[in-house]
């Protein structure tokens, strides 16, 4: 079976230019590994499947950036309506994928690209209130993770 070839507004290369499934793999890991040991983004994955989670976000990147466009999930405001999600939740997890993307060899102006294509789904995952969220299924509970006392978000 062949996957039909994902619209990349990076430009057609972006995928083979990062190297492609492999390094989305290798970023995923390590982003991951740190979302969840986060003191507080941890939450947020409590009832999750990391293998799960990993593999639909390779699939998912995967088509954005021009390679297979394989991913049939949820578009990421729908995947997320469950969860309440405050900006600051955001702008961690944005700042470990820079960490991840530089661990994991992606180039300065790659990794660039990379995170300007990331900060664009804010819009659709962060909420100003819980009110904003909703359960997925009816028996699905909203997921609010208060950020821990000490912690600065």
């Amino acid at each position: 079976m062949n996957a039909v070839k994902g619209k990349s507004k990076l430009g057609d290369n972006f995928f083979e230019e990062i190297g492609g499934r492999a390094c989305l793999a290798r970023v995923h890991r390590i982003l991951y590994d740190k979302l969840f040991a986060h003191p507080w983004l941890k939450g947020f994955f409590a009832h999750t499947k990391r293998e799960i989670v990993e593999s639909q976000q390779n699939d998912f990147w995967a088509g954005l950036m021009g390679g297979p466009n394989v991913y049939g999930g949820r578009s990421p405001r729908h995947a997320h309506v469950h969860m309440f999600i405050p900006a600051q939740a955001f702008a961690v997890r944005h700042a470990i994928l820079g960490e991840a993307l530089v661990e994991a060899g992606v180039p300065a102006d790659l990794r660039e690209k990379w995170l300007r294509l990331d900060a664009g789904f804010e819009r659709a995952i962060v909420n100003k209130s819980p009110e904003e969220c909703h359960g997925r299924y009816k028996s699905d509970p909203v997921i609010i993770v208060p950020l821990p006392d000490g912690l600065a978000a």
